[in-house]
């Protein structure tokens, strides 16, 4: 049984923790075949873009270089509009995007008097439209951003790993926390200064690699089946 106090911080992440799929990686492929056109760009790049994965320096670029070819073209106004549009189209589906026991902690959290709030790698307008469909619009979120480049939209400021820290901090909820939920090893740097946290549905090389750098058993919680 999990314990906090109400003066106390506790961190979820959003992706596979509170939601049942990566939430940005749907949205900008959804963009892409929305035109062939983009999608058939990336594919006559894939050559020059695969080698690229095999790098740890290089392994994000060719997701940024997917995500500016799925928003070139498009204003802040209309890539905003595109993200509510998506929320909407995905809670009229029959999929359920919100991991229902996930949801269920967060609110015992709320409902105790902790301070929660989500860090995200999803997009901000697009985390904030989805949160807000499931009736999560009050949490406070700390999310990626993007900015501007050559006509399309490239990465500002990503909440992933290690930049969850400072961004945190700078919404106002600087380690240590109380806690924090995360499916991903990603998410080390934050569990590192949590005093308690927990792993939710984690991959088997996951769970490994956390508690190898840990160097303890990790709380699972199979919320995902």
């Amino acid at each position: 049984m999990f314990t906090a106090n109400d003066a106390n911080v506790v961190v979820f992440d959003f992706d596979l923790t509170l939601t049942r799929w990566e939430t940005a990686r749907r949205f900008f492929k959804g963009l892409l075949r929305r035109q062939p056109w983009r999608l058939a760009m990336l594919i006559v790049a894939l050559p020059l873009l695969a080698p690229l994965l095999l790098l740890p320096r290089t392994r994000r670029l060719p997701m940024r270089c997917a995500v500016w070819l799925a928003t070139f073209g498009r204003s802040r106004e209309a890539m905003q509009a595109l993200a509510q549009a998506h929320a909407d189209a995905v809670f009229a589906g029959d999929e359920a995007l919100f991991i229902a026991p996930a949801v269920a902690r967060l609110r015992e959290h709320l409902a105790q008097g902790d301070r929660v709030v989500i860090a995200t790698g999803c997009w901000e307008p697009l985390a904030r439209a989805l949160l807000v469909h499931g009736g999560l619009g009050e949490v406070p979120l700390v999310a990626s951003t993007l900015r501007p480049l050559w006509g399309g939209w490239v990465s500002e400021q990503h909440c992933l790993g290690e930049n969850k820290i400072p961004m945190l901090a700078a919404r106002g909820f600087a380690p240590p926390w109380a806690m924090a939920y995360t499916d991903h090893h990603a998410d080390l740097p934050l569990l590192r200064q949590s005093a308690q946290w927990y792993l939710v549905s984690p991959t088997p090389d996951c769970l490994q690699r956390i508690e190898t750098a840990l160097a303890t058993r990790a709380q699972v919680l199979a919320w995902r089946g």
